[in-house]
């Protein structure tokens, strides 16, 4: 896949995720910007990177992430799995920022 389809694959997931939270993202959408923000801002200070590959470099992409994160946002990696549906993808996040109700 050469590198427009594969942005504009991307661009389909970022949307899809984006839509299934009824929210937008944050992508720029004028020509030859780049933008330094995650692809998602959820108002509840998660900062979202969606990825669609068929490889995998989870921690890569998590430190990508992390690193553009302010200090009041939690990083989350949403990953896209093949013929799946929005709601079977994979979210990765960092423990400590995983929100449990006391039981």
């Amino acid at each position: 896949m050469n590198g427009a389809a594969a942005r504009m694959k991307g661009i389909r997931w970022e949307r899809a995720v984006a839509n299934y939270y009824g929210t937008s993202t944050t992508r720029s959408l004028r020509p030859g910007v780049h933008d330094d923000g995650g692809d998602i801002a959820m108002p509840n200070s998660m900062l979202v990177e969606c990825k669609d590959h068929g490889r995998w470099q989870v921690a890569t992409w998590f430190d990508q992430i992390e690193r553009k994160c302010g200090d009041e946002e939690r990083p989350v990696l949403v990953l896209k799995r093949r013929q799946q549906p929005v709601a079977y993808g994979l979210v990765v996040m960092r423990v400590g920022d995983l929100w449990l109700p006391e039981l």
